[in-house]
């Protein structure tokens, strides 16, 4: 079993802890008897159980991601594994800061996710619609006066939701989104659907209106 730094636990607790509030029977760092056959000689950052399926986290900082071998390994292990799925989620942006999107620049990159739909590219759609979606968020959050103590994307949507400022389907809506955001972020196979677009779309606008609205 490798060692983890007192970060590291922190941040696999939190992990862990909204698996579980999803539902799932979690296993922080699993070894032996509590890992499959198929994942036996692999160090897993946590195993989440239940809802049907059996899922398979790695939780990464940005900058502990430069050599993803290990990684795609343990993706290609649970790959194709009858109820199971591989999920890695990625920390944040490890204390990097900067301006705020404004409006104008988030309508602008919301056109240009919708042509690249248009066009076909679903996943080139989804990270650009993500980050358009993402300022938004951090728009809402300071507009609201929220402190985000980390930059992760997960965090930050369920810090929003557990204080109100996002409604249950719109949490589950951009939590799905988030999962696939970092999929395809860091090289790995992703299905992203017309539908998840047209969902995750629907958000950005909604919300961004009401921010305009309100700023008038």
């Amino acid at each position: 079993m490798r060692s983890t730094s007192e970060r590291e636990h922190r941040r696999l607790a939190s992990v862990a802890s909204e698996y579980q509030e999803r539902g799932y029977q979690v296993k922080v760092q699993p070894t032996g008897a509590d890992l499959p056959d198929f994942l036996l000689g692999f160090d897993p950052d946590l195993i989440a159980i239940g809802n049907g399926e059996s899922i398979v986290v790695e939780v990464k900082a940005r900058n502990e991601f430069g050599d993803n071998r290990e990684v795609a390994a343990l993706e290609a292990a649970v790959r194709n594994r009858p109820g199971w799925r591989f999920e890695i989620i990625i920390d944040g942006l490890d204390s990097e800061s900067g301006s705020l999107l404004g409006p104008r620049q988030i309508e602008t990159s919301l056109e240009e996710a919708k042509e690249l739909q248009k066009r076909g590219h679903a996943v080139a759609s989804l990270l650009l619609l993500w980050s358009a979606t993402e300022g938004i968020l951090r728009l809402l959050a300071d507009r609201e006066k929220v402190e985000l103590e980390s930059p992760a994307a997960g965090y930050m949507t369920k810090r929003l939701y557990t204080l109100g400022l996002l409604g249950r389907d719109q949490y589950r809506i951009l939590d799905e989104a988030v999962r696939l955001r970092n999929q395809a972020a860091h090289g790995f196979q992703v299905s992203v659907t017309q539908q998840d677009l047209a969902k995750v779309g629907a958000i950005a606008h909604e919300l961004l209106t009401e921010l305009e609205s309100k700023a008038a």
